[in-house]
């Protein structure tokens, strides 16, 4: 059974997230993209990227003293610094997670 994806809108933050995707595939990660309400995000990875055509976001760490989330924001127009911090950003939280054994993994 093949799984057709519903097409996406045609907006500023859809078109600014496909770029976004096409240069994260450059730099050797895959992305997703999804759209509606005038948003769309990418999921890279364990990460979620937001773009309203703008900016781009995404949760970046916790601040414990605060207790609370810091986010990483650029500006869609820079598709490749935005792209070099995403890539930046997985690959510390692939570091970050536990290692499986071989055997615990299935």
């Amino acid at each position: 059974m093949m799984t057709v994806m519903p097409r996406l809108p045609d907006t500023p933050a859809v078109r600014a997230a496909e770029r976004l995707r096409l240069t994260l595939a450059q730099h050797g990660r895959g992305a997703r993209v999804y759209g509606g309400y005038g948003l769309a995000l990418l999921t890279v990875g364990p990460m979620i990227v937001w773009c309203n055509g703008e900016r781009f976001w995404w949760c970046a760490g916790w601040d414990a003293r605060r207790r609370r989330p810091v986010y990483g924001s650029q500006q869609a127009g820079q598709i490749e610094r935005t792209a070099r911090r995403v890539v930046f950003h997985c690959t510390r939280l692939h570091e970050r997670q536990p290692q499986q054994s071989p055997e615990r993994a299935s």
